[in-house]
């Protein structure tokens, strides 16, 4: 499978009617069945959040999405960093979708990437000066 194999959903979604969007949501449902699970961030809207499987926090979902078994399907409704977490802990079968690839997150993206190699430069010292606490930071 290619790493990266999703494509943004096709300009003609965002014109369809809530009543359409609804029908297509429960056709693909009754088709995909069981290989389908659908994860709702806490924080999603209510008319997104009625069609998750499991509703909860980015680490509680990730955690789902990894204790299924027989799904080919993960439908994350979040921002990146938690698709990404699901995808890392699923088995490599299952195809995590981020319904929105635009969703992304103030804080995730607070840091660039000179900030982050730093930080990972850095991590080593910090761990080695707290080692007698057992803490990482």
């Amino acid at each position: 499978m290619p790493s990266t194999w999703q494509q943004p959903l096709p300009d003609f979604y965002n014109t369809l009617s809530e009543q359409e969007l609804r029908l297509r949501i429960a056709m693909a449902r009754d088709q995909l069945g069981k290989r389908l699970a659908i994860l709702g961030h806490h924080y999603q809207q209510d008319g997104i959040i009625e069609y998750a499987d499991f509703v909860g926090d980015s680490f509680e979902l990730s955690r789902r999405a990894a204790e299924q078994r027989g799904v080919e399907y993960v439908v994350f409704c979040g921002v990146h960093f938690m698709a990404e977490s699901a995808d890392i802990l699923t088995d490599e079968s299952v195809r995590v979708i981020l319904p929105d690839l635009g969703a992304g997150c103030s804080m995730a993206d607070m840091a660039n990437i000179d900030q982050t190699h730093e930080a990972w430069d850095s991590s080593p010292r910090c761990w080695e000066s707290t080692r007698s606490s057992r803490s990482p930071t």
